[in-house]
């Protein structure tokens, strides 16, 4: 509240996976899948049922699944067809064995095949889960990987294969990952190792690896997973985010903008490279329309993520099921242009495969090599820097056109990777692929994926509930610490994991106690505020900044807007007046940016220009405006602190046909019941929200003055204005009815561009 009898309010006041959607099911165990089972009549549901679960009916009963409760999966198959005969599909185990009755088994995790140079305990076949496993190793060996390990919920140990190793080879020991057995114990130079999985188990990875010059081993390390098993959220991001970030960095950046040492932008390590990144997707009738759906948004997701970074790939789109349609080539004019491609992936849909829907995985790939093949013989000169980047969905199955993994090896073959070994250009091509469907068929998909030391290429998550987590944690902010507005946030009921940007600034008065606002980081150095926020009494030591989990930062300066006065018109009967009600807080020691704690975007700056995909070189401030405020009422979010968490609540700038009864509300805040004219307290640099058209926007409370209203446009997030005041004190009574001339106002960055542009002069912000 205000201090005169004003009761307005002063507004005291947050893949690339690059991605990833990666909807994986389980595998069933069967060996493909029907492209389109034609039944003469239905099957039976009598003695179908599964012990300790359900099952539901797929396709018009062409399929059944079975359902188990968390912790259990459906043995000995999660999916059944039903056969032209009219009878189920039997129940047959991995090594041929015939079940009479499906049942719903414990979870559990494999045990150790084996283990050298050390020992293990307890030793057990299979553990459950949340049981340990405990490594040591025999003298003069030293344990790498993790001591102990815990059997998690999806029947997949946590942390690293423990390995004991005492530096005599030329390559270290390559370990025994836990359900595999490994031949070879000898690391010498061009020695090679080969894993095997125990019985019923599915090896992923790399199957044979040889120790090369430079003491790594070749391909990645396997693992030997069960039919239930699947990849969690965080296991994704940190194995596909490592791999795709490295290719990302080699590409080039928009317009070729290099960055400089303080914007810490690390993307452009090869700025004469180029990246192609390839999006296929199986539309098979083994998918399904839920899947291939979820798919599409994934593959919409990944492109909004790599765009978000500043680079801009070309792009390739193709679906397939008996034939493949190239939806978006690399030989179209805007294929580098991620909104257009966006805009033609939203076009598909499951039905356009629906009457030739078999499964022609190898054309599909066939067709990207084609594309190839005419992008070189177009003589592009950086045809040999060019990074290949391939995202494919699919359950592994295929029931024509051959084996597609022969399609990948032309494709390697066109690209001279593999062929020297002193430079086998690993790093032009990489194959992702991701298990979608019912049907996976992990050593199918495991065969297509790249094979790198240290990366991981084939995943396959839950549900759709992780998939959302795995979307929050796609990209590696790490990698591009300095752009500004990323925040890749887990949004749940409005709820936000973090506003990085986001500050709240304590006055400590002795006569007065506390004053608390908020603010934003828009610098290593500065914090932007209210004005208000202030007396001229308040001294640099009594002020503290808490950002990023760090409380009571030091404040060297605050820099008022020179033109604000809040006494200014008090002689007219206006006893507050919040014209240029803005401040910049200087720190007396710069903020170290991180994924919790990075710069917002300022409008008219080339940070932004480059946030909001524009070209660098000839667009305009004007142009911000227009992009950002257009003549019309625009959505926008301001952030509340309610003590437990920072929510994000949607409002309106009135910035059209609403601006004039929006702004003539001010009239009628407690104390301006006289005043003639709404323009005596609403100048031009104002902007407006509240009321309830065109939709019912919320109020800004007492405790949110100085924080950022923000443009959230092209997955940044940009300020275009500063909390100031409003008409209701609406949070003082938070049962009541809210009146629709509720009303907040802030001030328009866009209108004191003059002053932030002088006092940030040395902030390496490059104002228009």
């Amino acid at each position: 509240m205000t201090s005169t009898s004003i009761t307005m309010k002063k507004k005291l006041c947050s893949w690339f996976c690059v991605f990833l959607l990666f909807l994986g099911f389980v595998s069933t165990g069967l060996s493909s899948a029907p492209s389109e089972p034609s039944t003469t009549q239905p099957c039976p549901l009598e003695g179908i049922e599964i012990s300790g679960g359900s099952f539901r009916l797929l396709k018009d009963g062409q399929f059944l699944e079975y359902l188990c409760p968390s912790g259990y999966y459906p043995y000995p198959v999660k999916m059944r067809s039903c056969k032209p005969s009219g009878s189920w599909s039997v129940l047959q185990t991995r090594t041929k064995k015939i079940i009479k009755k499906a049942e719903c088994k414990a979870i559990q995790c494999p045990g150790p095949e084996d283990f050298e140079n050390g020992d293990f305990q307890p030793r057990k076949r299979f553990y459950n889960i949340s049981e340990q496993i405990f490594f040591q190793c025999y003298d003069g060996y030293t344990l790498q990987g993790s001591a102990n390990r815990i059997c998690q919920p999806t029947g997949r140990w946590d942390g690293y294969t423990a390995i004991c190793d005492d530096g005599a080879w030329h390559c270290k020991d390559p370990g025994i990952p836990i359900g595999t057995r490994k031949s070879g114990r000898q690391y010498r130079l061009e020695d090679s190792v080969i894993y095997h999985c125990g019985q019923g188990l599915t090896l992923q990875g790399s199957q044979r690896r040889t120790c090369m010059e430079d003491g790594s081993w070749s391909g990645t390390e396997p693992s030997c997973l069960d039919s239930f098993m699947y990849d969690t959220p965080d296991e994704v991001f940190a194995a596909f985010i490592s791999s795709l970030t490295e290719t990302i960095e080699g590409a080039d950046a928009e317009d070729g903008y290099i960055p400089g040492e303080h914007q810490k932008r690390k993307i452009v390590l090869d700025p004469s490279g180029s990246m192609n990144m390839y999006l296929v997707l199986d539309a098979s009738d083994s998918i399904g329309k839920n899947n291939f759906t979820g798919a599409k948004k994934c593959f919409a997701s990944l492109i909004e993520k790599v765009a978000s970074y500043g680079v801009k790939p070309r792009y390739a789109v193709v679906t397939y099921a008996t034939e493949a349609k190239a939806v978006v080539k690399l030989s179209d004019e805007q294929s580098s242009d991620a909104d257009w491609v966006t805009q033609q992936l939203e076009k598909i849909q499951y039905s356009d495969h629906q009457f030739k829907s078999g499964t022609n995985t190898k054309r599909a790939l066939m067709m990207l090599y084609e594309m190839m093949i005419l992008q070189e013989s177009q003589n592009d000169i950086n045809w040999n820097k060019t990074r290949h980047v391939i995202v494919l969905m699919t359950d592994g199955n295929y029931n024509m056109g051959g084996d597609p993994v022969a399609a990948i090896e032309q494709i390697r073959e066109f690209l001279d990777i593999g062929k020297n070994r002193k430079n086998p250009r690993e790093n032009y091509l990489d194959v992702y692929v991701f298990g979608i469907g019912p049907l996976v068929d992990q050593e199918k998909i495991n065969a297509l994926a790249s094979k790198k030391d240290g990366e991981r290429h084939v995943f396959k998550v839950k549900d759709m509930e992780d998939l959302e987590r795995v979307f929050s944690l796609m990209i590696d902010e790490s990698k591009a610490l300095g752009l500004c507005g990323i925040a890749w946030g887990h949004q749940k009921s409005g709820r936000y994991e973090r506003q990085p940007w986001h500050v709240t600034i304590n006055v400590i008065r002795p006569s007065a106690g506390k004053e608390t606002c908020k603010g934003s980081i828009v610098s290593e150095y500065f914090v932007l505020t209210a004005a208000h926020c202030f007396n001229v009494d308040d001294q640099a030591h009594s002020i503290k900044v808490d950002a990023g989990g760090i409380q009571n930062r030091q404040v060297d300066t605050v820099y008022i807007h020179p033109d604000y006065d809040i006494n200014r018109k008090k002689a007219e009967g206006i006893p507050e007046f919040y014209d240029y009600d803005i401040a910049l807080i200087k720190l007396k020691k710069k903020f170290t940016f991180s994924k919790d704690l990075r710069p917002i975007c300022l409008p008219c700056t080339e940070a932004t220009t480059r946030a909001l995909r524009l070209p660098s070189k000839s667009t305009t401030c004007q142009q911000h405006e227009k992009e950002l405020l257009p003549e019309k009422n625009v959505k926008a979010l301001f952030v509340f602190d309610d003590k437990k968490a920072l929510i994000q609540k949607e409002v309106h700038i009135k910035n059209g046909e609403l601006k004039a009864s929006c702004e003539g509300d001010a009239l009628k805040a407690q104390g301006y019941e006289k005043i003639k004219h709404f323009s005596d307290v609403v100048t031009p640099r104002f902007l407006c929200t509240g009321g309830t058209l065109p939709y019912s926007d919320p109020n800004t409370c007492k405790g949110d003055s100085g924080g950022p209203l923000i443009i959230h446009k092209k997955s940044r997030f940009i300020q275009v204005g500063v909390i100031s005041w409003g008409v209701v004190d609406v949070c003082k009574q938070p049962n009541i009815v809210i009146p629709p001339h509720a009303r907040d106002f802030h001030i328009n960055l866009f209108k004191i561009l003059p002053w932030l542009r002088e006092k940030l002069k040395d902030e390496d912000l490059d104002f228009l």
